[in-house]
């Protein structure tokens, strides 16, 4: 008995041995399939100088990263890229309300585009990455940090907190957010760019956020075309076109406004933070005469839809965008 239990006690070691090498592997090749892909950078703004984290976008030098780290009007803006190589960097593109900036640098060679991934398919439990300029590890040291976690949460963020101006849905991790970790990847166990980390936060539970990377796609690819989000249409498809779009909120009539009647629980709607009372004033720059003008258009659009509100609850005008998927 004693011989048989040892052996068990054995087993279930060399079990637990086997699984941690197998997560190290993992780690390792995340590592080696993202860091290729992450810069730091430091900018001259108002007040001072900012440093933070981003992504390389194209082979020729675009970049992404984050708008409170490199806002409209910033000066001195250099990178550094693992070799360790500097570059300037000048300003390509904008967009405060979702936080990010495009930049582009001259290469002296081809860079390594980040592999995005969908946040679509991001689950609460999954295991996730952060790997970035962390207390300017890359400037400093040519080393960027990688930390490993959990999606620990999704919800949304409702104003802008530590310098950031973000607001709305977002994935909480335990994967470290440090400091110089702004604009930084969240990054899938296939090493995927999923996210962009913000030091925005919820003050009810500070852990690390990052705006999931299917609600910036559009932005992104307005910005590298040199165009404004602006001048997005309501709606962009992020996802392949498979069926009718799900919403998850009835609209009716009330005193000439468009109003959230009900939300259905588990909805895009819900996640948005929509609510019955709140009033509906357009859709991008569409307008609507009636509920039911804004029922049919809604229907008329494809799942994987990014459909941007702009809103007016109990007398403060926001602005939601609402990724619509298919009803499970």
């Amino acid at each position: 008995m004693v011989s048989l239990s040892c052996t068990g006690v054995w087993l279930a070691l060399c079990g637990a041995l086997a699984v941690a090498q197998t997560d190290e592997e993992n780690h390792r090749r995340v590592y080696e399939i993202a860091a290729p892909s992450v810069v730091a950078v430091r900018a001259v703004v108002a007040g001072g100088e900012r440093s933070g984290s981003g992504v390389v976008l194209t082979k020729d030098g675009l970049l992404l990263v984050s708008y409170a780290v490199v806002p409209e009007g910033a000066q001195n803006i250099r990178v550094w890229m693992k070799g360790p190589r500097l570059c300037r960097g000048e300003v390509a593109g904008t967009s405060k309300r979702d936080e990010v900036t495009i930049l582009r640098v001259k290469p002296k060679e081809e860079l390594t585009p980040i592999v995005f991934g969908s946040s679509g398919e991001v689950r609460i439990g999954d295991v996730a990455y952060t790997l970035g300029n962390a207390s300017n590890s890359m400037i400093n040291n040519d080393q960027p940090s990688l930390n490993v976690g959990l999606i620990s949460g999704a919800y949304r963020l409702g104003e802008p907190r530590a310098s950031s101006w973000y607001v709305g849905p977002v994935f909480e991790t335990t994967a470290a957010v440090n400091v110089g970790m702004e604009g930084a990847p969240l990054l899938d166990a296939a090493g995927r760019m999923v996210g962009l980390v913000t030091l925005n936060y919820s003050p009810h539970r500070f852990l690390g956020n990052a705006i999931p990377i299917d609600s910036l796609k559009e932005t992104v690819a307005l910005l590298r075309e040199g165009k404004h989000p602006s001048q997005a249409s309501a709606a962009q498809d992020t996802l392949p076109p498979e069926g009718e779009a799900y919403f998850g909120a009835t609209v009716v009539d009330r005193r000439g406004t468009i109003v959230i009647d009900a939300v259905e629980e588990g909805s895009p709607a819900e996640a948005a933070g929509l609510r019955q009372g709140v009033v509906i004033l357009s859709a991008g720059a569409r307008t609507f005469k009636n509920a039911a003008e804004f029922a049919a258009f809604v229907r008329g659009l494809r799942a994987g839809a990014l459909l941007t509100l702009s809103i007016d609850d109990d007398g403060l005008k926001d602005e939601v965008r609402i990724l619509l998927n298919r009803k499970e």
